[in-house]
């Protein structure tokens, strides 16, 4: 029976939220025997030598949706409105197939919204703060002024307050973006201003409330004496320092998401358009509660892991750094992203690139966001390393169509430099999509980055090597190439004992041409006598553009009178084209030909002095044939 896929469109995956979320959904869907893609930007990013709001958004055009049977989209997590530009338009296909699709947070035409009442528990958190600690003036600090999610927290913590007869002044208001580095900002207008601090600080979530919380630290301001501050998404951190909070059940959302889809998918659409789940407030010293011992240790258990694992990764991910941005070809670059891979025991990895990164491509596809053919520089499969190949973009991953292939669970991830995509990674949740994912990603695209710029290097080489031996205008050998390459020939001439051939000849009528029909047609008519001079390549001679209307052919015949037949062969040819593609003047040269078996002492010179003697001596023939 063929695997149910869902594809899963969310943003930072790295965070603890949404991690949470993801290993809740992964675990509840292996019940049911789906497959879980995940596509993931780090939207939240913002450097701007290394990301760029397209190449990261890249991303969500990455997924087919004629292969998926369902839909989850995360869009209150998306760090930019380009990023959510972009999981529109996938959303806008998902409506229009009528697909099974569940959005968190977001209210969305044609899905199953999962909600948390968020309103409630900031309703009650902002309570406390008024009856329990006295607090009379308060500053928020929200997501984007975008986010309906931060719409509603906001809401919420303005309607408590007037209800109280107290105002949420607009300039108390900040947009910390999501972000320790938004809520840095927001706790340092707050202190310039040199006015009275507010009582408390209500922050939308927990990354911010924590970056506030040391910002007043670092100006002596403390935590909750001189001022209250709450967050909200319980975060492991923010719980273990005390912080109070609003946790979210990820773990009943990512179940609840699970079972109406596969209702769904079933035939049986739920009734309900929204689904509501209840929050929960978590009191702690930031407010000036004492905190609960059993609410941190689990949190505790899970932060020792975790920070053990992230110093372990940056530290070789420092130890890699290095390595991997000097790659210089395809090989290196695999057995060095393996080496890389293999210290963090990861058994479900795919590197999936542009082809054109490290080879020769035909140009066909330029332009597109991801070509039709990606190549696996590197992947790893239940800890099985695999072959370097070629596959459909369609699978996203090879082998993915196979019967027997086992359930997966992958996040997948954009790899660029700017405007320059190189493809994507493919890595199974976990350690490696946490906190050090950043730093994994700009590994792999100094890698790619790398591979790049060496393998663009070699193809400029050549390209340059190529003009510097080729006539622009005929593409063949020019004198340089010829006095390159011909004398490797004549040596293996010599070695063999077979002759070697110089056939020299000169275009007649050009001056004409060119006084009576222009420059122009000069130049087709050297085209033309250099295409009918390639008839000679079939019998192992290289035709040579040596300057103007002069040309001549070089090459190995077993015998001198095998060479003289290379004449009647040239005369043919110039015979059909003149038959069978009428030009304003017949094409017509004087032709000769000089070969022989080479003499220790010979050099290319001589052959070619001989060569032109025989074709002068031809034009003279040819001018007075009666003489």
């Amino acid at each position: 029976m063929k695997r149910r896929k869902v594809a899963v469109l969310i943003a930072s995956i790295d965070r603890e939220y949404q991690q949470d979320y993801i290993n809740a959904l992964s675990s509840a869907c292996s019940q049911y025997e789906l497959d879980v893609f995940v596509f993931n930007s780090q939207g939240h990013m913002n450097v701007a030598i290394s990301t760029s709001e397209a190449g990261e958004s890249a991303i969500y055009s990455l997924p087919d949706l004629n292969d998926f049977d369902a839909v989850v989209s995360l869009q209150a997590t998306m760090g930019n409105e380009f990023a959510q530009q972009q999981v529109n338009q996938v959303i806008r296909m998902v409506q229009d197939r009528g697909m099974p699709h569940i959005s968190i947070d977001v209210p969305t035409d044609g899905a199953v919204t999962i909600m948390f009442d968020d309103m409630v528990s900031v309703e009650e958190v902002t309570e406390h703060l008024l009856h329990e600690h006295g607090v009379q003036r308060v500053a928020f600090v929200c997501g984007p002024r975008s986010s309906p999610v931060s719409r509603v927290r906001e809401d919420a913590c303005r309607e408590v307050l007037k209800k109280h007869g107290i105002c949420l002044e607009e300039n108390m208001i900040f947009d910390g973006e999501w972000t320790r580095v938004g809520g840095r900002k927001a706790a340092e207008v707050l202190i310039g201003r040199g006015e009275d601090l507010p009582d408390a600080v209500i922050c939308a979530n927990d990354d911010m409330a924590l970056s506030v919380i040391e910002t007043f630290g670092e100006h002596d301001i403390r935590v909750p004496r001189d001022i209250k501050v709450t967050g909200f998404d319980a975060l492991r951190e923010a719980v273990m320092r005390g912080v109070t909070t609003i946790c979210r059940p990820i773990d009943r959302a990512a179940r609840k998401t699970v079972e109406l889809l596969v209702r769904w998918m079933d035939g049986e659409k739920p009734e309900q358009d929204v689904v509501t789940l209840p929050t929960i407030p978590v009191y702690g010293e930031t407010c000036g509660c004492t905190q609960r011992i059993e609410q941190m240790n689990e949190k505790l258990r899970l932060m020792g892991m975790e920070r053990w694992n992230m110093e372990t990764i940056l530290t070789r991910v420092s130890m890699f750094s290095g390595v991997l941005a000097a790659v210089g070809d395809e090989d290196e670059a695999e057995e060095k992203i393996a080496d890389f891979v293999a210290s963090w025991d990861i058994r479900e990895f795919y590197l999936c690139i542009d082809p054109s990164v490290s080879r020769e491509t035909d140009g066909s596809e330029k332009g597109e966001i991801y070509p039709r053919k990606m190549l696996l520089l590197f992947g790893i499969h239940q800890g099985k390393r695999l072959q370097r190949q070629i596959f459909s973009t369609r699978d996203l991953i090879p082998g993915i169509r196979e019967e027997k292939r086992q359930g997966c669970c992958l996040v997948f991830c954009p790899l660029y430099y700017r405007d320059r995509n190189f493809g994507y990674v493919a890595i199974e949740p976990g350690t490696g999509t946490g906190s050090p994912l950043y730093s994994i990603l700009m590994l792999m695209n100094g890698a790619l980055m790398s591979l790049y710029l060496q393998t663009n290097i070699k193809r400029y080489a050549a390209t340059i090597e190529h003009m510097a031996v080729r006539d622009i205008m005929t593409g063949m050998l020019n004198r340089r190439g010829f006095m390159s390459l011909a004398p490797a020939t004549l040596e293996e001439a010599r070695k063999t004992g077979k002759a070697f051939a110089v056939l020299s000849s000169d275009m007649d009528h050009m001056k004409e041409i060119n006084d009576h029909f222009g420059h122009l047609k000069g130049d087709e008519a050297i085209i033309r006598f250099g295409q009918a001079l390639k008839v000679l390549e079939k019998y192992g001679m290289t035709p040579v553009h040596i300057s103007g209307d002069e040309f001549l052919a070089y090459g190995i015949t077993d015998t001198p009178e095998d060479a003289q037949r290379m004449i009647g062969v040239l005369r043919n040819e110039m015979d059909r084209v003149n038959r069978e593609d009428p030009w304003i003047r017949d094409m017509a040269a004087s032709i000769g030909i000089y070969a022989a078996v080479p003499l220790p002492e010979d050099v290319l010179d001589r052959f070619m002095t001989q060569a032109d003697r025989a074709m002068y001596a031809d034009k003279q023939m040819r001018k007075h044939p009666h003489s």
